[in-house]
């Protein structure tokens, strides 16, 4: 230590630190030395010495691992911690062991721990305004942070209103503002109600907190729905600003809504009209209606937003390709509740085959038969609507005295245009009768976005 008041540089009185030092600072008055470590007495700490002797005064404790130390012109305190789960930054009044404010930096890297402090990387606004810190994560990046109203404590505000209420009844909702110098009776702190018909917050009348920083105000709250109060305060010269918020669950009265066709089975492509029938609200009139595809390909999708006509009805016309959810929601208005309905509707298969080979058609009784000769490969092409890793099932059974006959099944995958070409064994010998179909079989064909549906029989002969 060094007295510089006079010419030149006069030396006081000198010691040793302990090594884990990384920041020496003095106290405005120049009456103390302190240091980003010591004070053993508080486990982790800031050391504090008499700059007359070096001899240890009381510190400041603090998170480990302490790495830096800014004194501010007008005495306050801020120390530095490297400290994966514990804040960073402490900021201390003079001769105030407990912090008057803390600072965590947040998570930037790969670990679970937060950034740290970089050695010995605080600084104070001339003003004492802000304190500025340099963090590092894990990757290396660094990041200068500036740490606002470090000499203000951030006051606690706790708001408690009901879980839930009727509407139109008179609540009580409370709270407690606290902090570590307690405000005076009589502090001021504005309330705000937000709901359905107040999306922006209303501002209620104005509640002053008891002498142990307790409030109560009571209102009526006209709208149904979530009802949200908000407590402000304003803050101090010593205090940082401050809110806090409760949410009560309001009643609305139950609303009918109905969607049709739930269960239904329709043939590929068809249009479909799904109607959703509102019954009597409070204000709203509008519902929306999506249409969700099975499968994984296509996502939910809005069809309409609208108003219901004097019927209370709306409509939306579905084009049934896959089975698929139609939802109707309708959300809800001050007195009447949400309300969301679901149909579930189902569509076949588009399935159709083409037989080649064959060297004439022609009728037996009065089936329609494809003629082969009896050493030729008959081909069925199957044509199916393509869905990823389907495969369509090929059925054959043959004719024997007066009844048709199961002779096996298989299952072909389909191309990606959705065709699947079988080439069956001739029979090599003449006068056998068969038949063949395609079908698309839920969950059996490899997935199960449609309705099990079997193709038309396709009649085949072989003769000489």
């Amino acid at each position: 230590m060094y007295d510089v008041s006079a010419d030149g540089a006069t030396l006081r009185v000198k010691g040793d630190m302990d090594t884990a030092v990384r920041q020496l600072d003095l106290t405005p008055d120049g009456s103390q030395v302190l240091t980003s470590w010591g004070d053993p007495d508080y486990g982790y700490g800031l050391g504090a010495y008499s700059t007359t002797d070096l001899t240890e005064q009381v510190g400041y404790p603090i998170d480990a691992y302490p790495n830096a130390v800014r004194v501010a012109p007008d005495g306050s305190i801020a120390g530095g911690s490297s400290s994966w789960y514990e804040p960073d930054v402490h900021i201390h009044r003079t001769g105030d062991p407990t912090p008057t404010r803390e600072y965590d930096f947040p998570n930037t890297g790969n670990s679970s721990g937060a950034d740290t402090l970089v050695d010995g990387a605080l600084a104070w606004a001339p003003d004492t305004s802000r304190v500025f810190a340099v963090s590092v994560n894990t990757y290396g990046t660094y990041t200068l942070r500036a740490l606002t109203d470090p000499t203000k404590e951030l006051p606690t505000l706790k708001v408690s209103a009901p879980t839930k209420w009727e509407r139109a009844k008179k609540l009580t909702v409370t709270g407690k503002l606290t902090s570590k110098t307690p405000l005076a009776a009589g502090t001021s702190l504005k309330v705000t109600r937000t709901d359905i018909e107040s999306s922006n917050g209303k501002a209620l009348a104005a509640v002053k907190t008891k002498a142990d920083g307790s409030f109560s105000f009571t209102d009526t709250p006209s709208a149904g729905g979530k009802v949200t109060y908000k407590v402000s305060y304003a803050g101090d010269a010593t205090h940082a600003p401050a809110s806090g918020s409760d949410a009560v669950e309001v009643s609305r009265k139950a609303t009918s809504l109905s969607l049709n066709n739930n269960g239904k089975l329709y043939s590929y492509g068809k249009d479909v009209t799904f109607t959703a029938h509102l019954g009597a609200t409070y204000k709203s009139r509008t519902v929306a209606i999506y249409a969700d595809p099975f499968g994984t390909d296509k996502p939910k999708k809005l069809l309409k937003t609208a108003k219901v006509n004097s019927k209370g009805n709306v409509s939306a016309i579905v084009d049934m390709t896959r089975d698929t959810t139609v939802t109707a929601v309708f959300a809800g208005d001050a007195r009447s509740a949400s309300k969301t309905v679901k149909s579930t509707a189902y569509a076949h298969a588009k399935i159709s085959t083409t037989v080649s080979k064959h060297y004439k058609t022609g009728k037996i009784g009065s089936t329609t038969y494809y003629y082969f000769r009896k050493n030729t490969d008959p081909v069925f092409t199957t044509t199916m609507n393509y869905y990823a890793g389907r495969k369509q099932r090929f059925q054959l059974q043959v004719y024997y005295q007066g009844s048709w006959y199961d002779s096996g099944s298989q299952y072909f995958a389909l191309a990606t245009n959705g065709k699947s070409a079988v080439r069956l064994e001739a029979a090599g010998e003449s006068g056998i009768r068969a038949r063949m179909r395609s079908s698309y079989i839920n969950s059996s064909s490899g997935d199960t976005v449609n309705s099990t549906t079997h193709g038309a029989w396709k009649y085949f002969t072989f003769t000489n």
